[in-house]
C-alpha cells in the first residue's frame, strides 16, 4: 500500500508562469533522457501510470507537477542528452529547467 494514495497529476508547465504556487516542499527529478525519472515517480507512489513513461527518449517535454499530499510535490523534468524530438523543442527545455532551478535556490519554488 502506498503512503501516497492521494497522489495526483497537477499540471504540465511550458513556462515558469505556469508553475504551481510556491508552498510546501518539492522534489524535482532531473537526469539524462530515458533513465527512468517518470518510472521512479510511479514507483514512489506505487502506481503504474501516474507519470507517463515511454521507451522512446524525449517523451517528457514539459515540467510535470504531481501532488503527493497537501504541500508535497514531485516534478518530472525533461531529460537531457539524446532525445528523439525536434531541435526547437529541445532548445526550449534548458531555460525552463533553469527557471525551476532558480526558483528552488531562491525559495520561490521550494
Amino acid at each position: 500500500m502506498s503512503r501516497f494514495h492521494e497522489a495526483r497529476f497537477l499540471i504540465s508547465a511550458a513556462a515558469p508562469a505556469q508553475f504551481p504556487p510556491d508552498a510546501g516542499a518539492e522534489v524535482a527529478f532531473v537526469g539524462r533522457s530515458n533513465v527512468g525519472k517518470s518510472s521512479a515517480i510511479n514507483a514512489i507512489v506505487q502506481r503504474r501510470a501516474l507519470a507517463r513513461t515511454s521507451k522512446t527518449p524525449g517523451r517528457t517535454r514539459l515540467l510535470n507537477f504531481f501532488e503527493l499530499a497537501p504541500l508535497k510535490r514531485l516534478v518530472d523534468l525533461p531529460g537531457y542528452g539524446y532525445a528523439n524530438v525536434p531541435q526547437v523543442a529541445r532548445r526550449a527545455w534548458p531555460p525552463l529547467i533553469d527557471a525551476c532551478a532558480r526558483a528552488h535556490r531562491s525559495g520561490a519554488c521550494s
